[in-house]
Order: C-alpha cells, then sequence, then structure tokens
C-alpha cells in the first residue's frame, strides 16, 4: 500500500474534519479529479481552507498537487491488491464471499473510472456504421467474445467469432473495411492476436482492443483500446477479475449502442428472438 495512502487509511492524529476529508476522499476518488477545495469543503462539511491546510499537513504546497498525487497512488493502489484482500488459508466462508463480492465490485469500478464518454462515442461510430463484427480471441477469451457477438445481435449486427487459429488468420488477411474488428487479449501480447492486429492494420482495417494492458504491442497497434481491471494473482482471483471486466465493458457500449438506436428496434428484435428461439 502506498504511503498516502496509508496515512488517510490510518488518520493518526487527525481532527475530526480531517478525518471526514480522509474519508470523502478515498471513498469517493472517482470524482475528485474535476472537484475544487469549495466542492470538497461543501461534500465534507468543511472550508476551502480546510483542505488546503489539510493539503499542506500531508506535505503538499496545495490542494491540487495533493489531488493529483493522491489519485495517482490510489489508481495504483486498486490495481495492486493488498494482503487483506486477497484469499488466504486464514479466511472463513463468510470472509470469502464478502472478499471475493468487494473484489469484483471494486474492480469494475475501476474499470468503469477509466472510461470516457467521448472516448466511447468515437466507438460507437464505428460499431454503428460497420456492417459486420470480426471478433478475434483464443482460449477463454472466447467466451467473452461470444458475450459480445450475442449483445450485438440485438444491435441488428452480423458478427464472425473464428475457432480456429487458422480461420481467424484467414478472416485478418481478407478484412473488409465494412467491418469492425474487436480483439480481446488480457496481456496485449498474444501472438496470434499480434499477427492479425499487423494484417488488419495492413489492409487498412479498424481495431477496437478490449485488453487489461494498454501499454502493449496490441495496445499500440489498436485504434481504439478499452482498459479493463486485471490480475495476475490467483489470490486476487486472478483471470476471474479480468473476465468479469472485460464482460463488463461489452455489456456498457451495448447500453450505449441502445441510447443510439433506440429502445423500440431492439425490444421488437428481442420480441422475434424470443418467439423463434430459446433465449
Amino acid at each position: 500500500m502506498s504511503t498516502l495512502i496509508k496515512e488517510l487509511k490510518e488518520q493518526k492524529g487527525y481532527s475530526e474534519s480531517e478525518k471526514m476529508i480522509a474519508e470523502f476522499m478515498l471513498e469517493n476518488y472517482r470524482g475528485i479529479a474535476a472537484m475544487s477545495t469549495r466542492q470538497m469543503a461543501k461534500k465534507t462539511y468543511t472550508s476551502p481552507s480546510a483542505i488546503v491546510r489539510f493539503s499542506q499537513k500531508m506535505g503538499f504546497e496545495g490542494y491540487t498537487d495533493f489531488k493529483v498525487q493522491f489519485l495517482a497512488e490510489m489508481m495504483q493502489y486498486m490495481n495492486q491488491p493488498s494482503e487483506s484482500e486477497v484469499f488466504t488459508s486464514r479466511d472463513t466462508v463468510r470472509n470469502a464471499i464478502e472478499k471475493a463480492t468487494r473484489m469484483e465490485l471494486n474492480a469494475i469500478k475501476e474499470t468503469n473510472s477509466r472510461l470516457e464518454p467521448s472516448y466511447v462515442v468515437k466507438v460507437l461510430q464505428y460499431l454503428m456504421e460497420a456492417e459486420h463484427i470480426d471478433f478475434y480471441a483464443t482460449d477463454e477469451n472466447l467466451n467473452i467474445a461470444r458475450h459480445a457477438a450475442s449483445n450485438f445481435v440485438f444491435m441488428g449486427k452480423s458478427y464472425t467469432v473464428p475457432l480456429a487459429d487458422t480461420q481467424m488468420y484467414f478472416m485478418s488477411v481478407n478484412v473488409s473495411k465494412k467491418h469492425f474488428n474487436v480483439l480481446i487479449s488480457r496481456t496485449g501480447e498474444n501472438r496470434m492476436l499480434v499477427d492479425a492486429a499487423h494484417n488488419i492494420k495492413a489492409r487498412g482495417g479498424k481495431m477496437l482492443l478490449i485488453t487489461g494492458e494498454k501499454d502493449s504491442t496490441l495496445g499500440r497497434l489498436a485504434d481504439f483500446v478499452l482498459v479493463s481491471a486485471s490480475s495476475d494473482r490467483v489470490e486476487a482471483l486472478g483471470y476471474r477479475i479480468w473476465w468479469v471486466c472485460a464482460r463488463y465493458l461489452v455489456d456498457m457500449l451495448m447500453a450505449a449502442m441502445i441510447t443510439q438506436r433506440g429502445l423500440d428496434s431492439v425490444g421488437q428484435r428481442d420480441e422475434w428472438l424470443k418467439k423463434n428461439f430459446v433465449i
């Protein structure tokens, strides 16, 4: 745990007003970035001068410097669970249930905090205009691709989810500019997907990458990148955290597409599928 976050949690030597400020920042860090001293003071029932004094007490010249460092350390803290946030042999079943719930909720909140609406709008533009969606994924990520494909059916989008590596390769070398390409890779370094991405880029295709690592080979090749919270640690739910958050990103895209397409057309398609298929 970072020194700053630890101090805010422990609150040693804090006055009552300082405790209120610390607790508010820890619980509402996602909205802190755009919050002024006046807004912070109103939320914590203190004053702008109290916010500045607290910032200086923490070792910063002012509130802005404190806020920037706090947000940077909070992001790092959320991505690196402490020992108390992972499963151990000392946990009871109740503890395990509570930890699993907290881990998944926090991971989804962290993923949400990385989303910029204006950026998502740009992704939506390509999704809405595409005649067909091509998915690139391997192994367990194929389940995420299938989930995404089932969502996009409700948006009237046809799709391809190749099950074999050879199919994925041939799809990438025959890519159409009328198709939109969605790549799914937790690490952003999957060798097959990297080769496919090079093929797509060489042919002028547009790509969206859903990943846990923006700073990766695929991240540098893709036109758009949506970043999920992720963890390599088994005792911190590891792959499961990535899977939950990647599905969340897919569901977020579907919800945003519904707002663009309209509920009536989506509802009609839903009724048709219920009538003709078991869903």
